[in-house]
């Protein structure tokens, strides 16, 4: 390196790299190539060469500047901007002396919402069906002709809260394992005892579809794991061999004991998905958690605002997936942290949001590639096969829950599984090492599978979720095909038939149709009521969709679809007697409103809006008054349900205007005098321009609301009026 005077003087580390700079250049190399030459320790004005500093010569090629490529590089709410996992090696220390590296070129980072409070994008322009949402898609409650708004569909904004120092400055790792992420990682994780609390508390709380034993067994390890990391004297070999631990395959030996699985990601064999497991975890915990909880208080007082710290969590459990999925990681840790991310991020975004689908089929895919679809032909430990039937039920249920939901093709298909169900037993009797507890557990099981004991257990409901979810993929093979079945009805008896039969085969504790409506959340734990109710609700919405394919058939289904839609209506609105509920009981409410109630309200507030506009009777034997007095405590009850930090808010928000205009036009509806109310031959109402005037060309004349437009007035045409609405934003994608 050369003074002003172009003498030398001995290499120093730089202020700003933290390296030494390469004394053979007079420009310091590593600040020049990572954006910071113009504050170099030896150069405060880079523009000005050195004296001495030969000029380019003509032959001299002339330096280009090439832009990084779109998935280079990102910014990220709450971290700033995160330089690329993919650098060259002259501009980022590599491990290769350390740690092998995988060859395969790193994929980008995970894509989270990327509307940031801060960025506003002018006038961004109109499109319509950018997502598709199929005929059972929550969408599909309004009609075809017009779509709704985007103010209805918009994504959920992010906060971008200050880079954290170890991200400020350090940027040094290989193009495989970049050790700024591995920092911030690790720092996150500070203190662990916050993490610690969290993990148990879900475990206890939540009934996961995770064996949580498995996972507090951890704990105390990793605890002991994260206190070395924060001490060590070279944390770059640290890194490394977590992220050689992460490109290794987990296997579990036959006589593995249940407290003994932890060895296998803790410790010296700690993982990148490990820790990305606890990250999301801890997420899933304060999302139902109240704010004013004390696990958010830590040991010095600081309170944490809850918000950013489930942000938080979910973007460091996706920089964890992106150091695994560079590695080729496949294991059970794996499929549990995708999936678990993919609940957060709903939650926390919305069910609406296009990134919970994505993750979805990462979940899926990490599932196949595992074999968690397929019973072992090889010996594994009892508490390892039940926990992948678990997983697998869990998934199966949950991805057609999103195929309904938006109304595509579901990820996975049950004739490509012989997958059995999870046994019906208790957590800690899958994770026991007492091989008599187990036994006598065992024993006291049907032909079934269920126990006999009348116990309610996490694994009752993943059985009989997963037991009805195959109706439900059944029903969207009919519903989503495109084809015309002529034999559409007969295949759809024989489906109802098969479910109610099954329905009425479900053991008594577990039906919530047996119980009397209040004093179920008196005798039973509310978790469980709550899950009972679900069970119940997907029960009702998979008749529901068989009703509605029917309804396309013929008129004559309308009746059994009215009565059906106001059963799972009366059972939603029980919630609204549930106020005094914990904040985890309530914090429920929201989603299990939007993927049950709101689809069968439309159907019924569209239908008593057409019969007042046509002055005859309710169908079947739907009372008027009931109705009416159902739809406003639905309404009412969508105004306290919503909780502060609910992905779904904006979504029931407006779905509630919407819903809240038909029955405000029906209530005013002031109908012509006689001699303006003649029909004529061909049926239909008379009055200006051949059609009633409170209707133009089949639409509401109603008032503009946040941009919505006018509403069909035939019951089908507003179920799939959003069919192909576009419910993003897609300047954001």
């Amino acid at each position: 390196m050369l003074r002003r005077n172009g003498k030398p003087r001995s290499c120093e580390p730089c202020r700003i790299s933290k390296v030494k700079c390469d004394h053979t250049d007079p420009i310091c190399r590593k600040c020049q190539a990572r954006g910071m030459a113009d504050r170099c320790f030896y150069h405060p004005n880079p523009m000005t060469k050195p004296p001495g500093t030969p000029r380019r010569q003509s032959t001299e090629p002339r330096r280009r500047v090439v832009k990084p490529k779109h998935c280079e590089t990102r910014e990220t709410p709450g971290h700033g901007t995160l330089t690329p996992f993919h650098k060259s090696p002259t501009t980022a220390l590599r491990l290769d002396d350390v740690s092998p590296v995988v060859s395969s070129h790193p994929a980008c980072a995970w894509p989270t919402p990327p509307e940031s409070v801060t960025k506003t994008a002018p006038n961004p322009p109109e499109s319509i069906g950018s997502f598709y949402l199929g005929s059972t898609s929550y969408a599909s409650v309004f009609a075809e002709d017009r779509p709704i708004p985007d103010s209805v569909h918009e994504q959920p904004p992010e906060r971008l809260s200050a880079m954290p120092p170890v991200l400020a400055n350090v940027k040094l790792g290989s193009r495989h394992c970049r050790l700024d992420i591995c920092q911030s990682i690790i720092s996150r994780l500070l203190p662990f005892s916050l993490f610690e609390k969290s993990v148990k508390m879900y475990v206890s709380n939540s009934n996961p579809a995770l064996v949580g034993p498995l996972i507090v067994f951890a704990l105390p390890k990793l605890a002991q794991d994260l206190k070395e990391l924060s001490v060590t004297d070279n944390p770059l070999a640290a890194y490394a061999a977590i992220t050689k631990n992460t490109a290794r395959p987990i296997k579990v030996p036959a006589s593995m004991a249940a407290s003994e699985f932890y060895t296998l990601f803790t410790g010296q064999n700690l993982r990148w998905e490990t820790l990305g497991l606890i990250f999301i975890v801890a997420g899933s915990n304060a999302q139902f958690t109240s704010p004013d909880h004390p696990v958010f208080t830590l040991e010095d007082g600081k309170k944490i605002d809850k918000d950013e710290f489930i942000e938080d969590m979910i973007q460091a459990s996706n920089y964890c997936i992106n150091l695994c999925q560079v590695h080729g990681a496949v294991n059970d840790l794996m499929v549990w942290l995708m999936y678990q991310n993919m609940l957060a991020t709903s939650n926390f975004y919305g069910d609406n949001y296009h990134g919970v689908w994505r993750r979805m089929a990462d979940c899926v895919s990490s599932l196949y590639a595992q074999g968690i679809h397929c019973e072992e032909n090889y010996e594994i430990p009892f508490f390892l096969r039940e926990a992948r039937r678990r997983m697998f039920a869990a998934t199966y249920k949950s991805d057609k829950t999103l195929a309904t939901f938006f109304g595509r093709p579901p990820m996975m298909a049950w004739r490509y599984s012989d997958r059995k169900m999870p046994l019906d037993l208790d957590d800690n009797i899958l994770a026991t090492d007492d091989v008599e507890i187990l036994n006598d557990a065992l024993s006291r099981l049907d032909a079934d599978g269920w126990n006999t004991e009348g116990k309610i257990w996490a694994s009752s409901w993943i059985r009989l979720r997963f037991q009805f979810s195959v109706f439900r993929e059944r029903v969207l093979e009919l519903s989503l095909s495109g084809k015309n079945d002529g034999n559409v009805a007969e295949k759809l008896q024989a489906i109802s038939n098969e479910c109610r039969q099954a329905w009425e085969s479900v053991p008594s504790q577990l039906r919530y149709d047996l119980y009397d409506e209040d004093s179920v959340w008196s005798t039973l734990e509310p978790k469980s009521t709550l899950r009972m109710i679900s069970v119940y609700l997907d029960y009702l919405h998979t008749d529901f969709q068989m009703q509605r394919i029917l309804r396309r058939q013929t008129e004559m289904a309308v009746p059994a679809l009215l009565e059906i839609s106001m059963k799972l209506l009366s059972t939603v609105l029980v919630f609204n007697k549930q106020r005094s509920q914990s904040y985890h009981t309530r914090r429920h409410f929201p989603s299990v409103i939007l993927m049950y109630c709101l689809p069968s309200a439309g159907v019924l507030a569209l239908e008593l809006r057409r019969c007042t506009l046509e002055n005859v009777p309710l169908p079947g034997n739907i009372s008027r008054a009931d109705l009416i007095r159902n739809l406003s405590v639905l309404f009412s009850c969508l105004e306290w349900v919503i909780l502060p930090g609910d992905g779904n808010h904006k979504l029931c928000s407006e779905l509630n205007k919407m819903y809240a205009m038909i029955l405000d036009e029906v209530l005013n509806y002031q109908p012509p005098p006689n001699n303006e109310c003649q029909g004529n031959e061909d049926g239909s109402a008379s009055g200006s321009g051949g059609s009633m005037n409170t209707v133009g060309g089949g639409f509401f004349d109603m008032p503009m609301i946040d941009g919505i437009e006018p509403i069909p007035t035939e019951s089908e045409d507003f179920l799939n009026w959003l069919d192909n609405a576009n419910w993003n934003n897609t300047y954001l994608f």
